[in-house]
């Protein structure tokens, strides 16, 4: 349990941090499973052109949706900068100019060193769920153009 308003400020930025980290290894993670969905369901371009059937309009478009699908993971992929951790060597030197800083001075500093890069993390995190999201739609529609195509 927290003994002051600071510490517990401190407590929750420092959770916060860890639940984004979790997050966007978590998103990571599940892109690579689409990607490689994806590319299983895009084999069956090797089924259909096997056959000697050629690429007709729905593979054509089963083709694009395999792309869009790629690039869509591919960019929560990409790696990014984000901050999930902070060194304490700032606040030592700043508690050295002071000649000295409290604790409850310390958590304080430390939470609001915290926050911008909490939002810049909540930022590129909705964005990369919104890439993710768009790249299982793509998978799904993939999928359903390539049932189609060979049907």
């Amino acid at each position: 349990m927290a003994d002051s308003i600071e510490q517990l400020a401190y407590e929750l930025s420092v959770q916060t941090l860890a639940e984004q980290e979790r997050s966007v290894s978590g998103l990571r993670a599940r892109a690579g499973t689409v990607l490689a969905a994806a590319s299983i369901s895009a084999s069956f371009l090797g089924t259909k052109t096997s056959q000697g059937s050629g690429l007709d309009a729905w593979s054509v478009l089963a083709l694009g949706a395999f792309a869009l699908t790629f690039a869509a993971s591919i960019w929560v992929l990409w790696p990014r900068v984000l901050t999930f951790a902070f060194e304490g060597r700032s606040l030592l030197g700043a508690s050295d100019e002071k000649g000295g800083v409290d604790v409850a001075q310390g958590y304080r500093a430390a939470v609001i060193w915290m926050g911008p890069p909490i939002d810049e993390n909540r930022d590129a995190i909705e964005d990369l769920s919104w890439w993710f999201s768009a790249s299982c739609v793509l998978l799904a529609l993939e999928v359903v153009l390539w049932t189609i195509s060979l049907a």
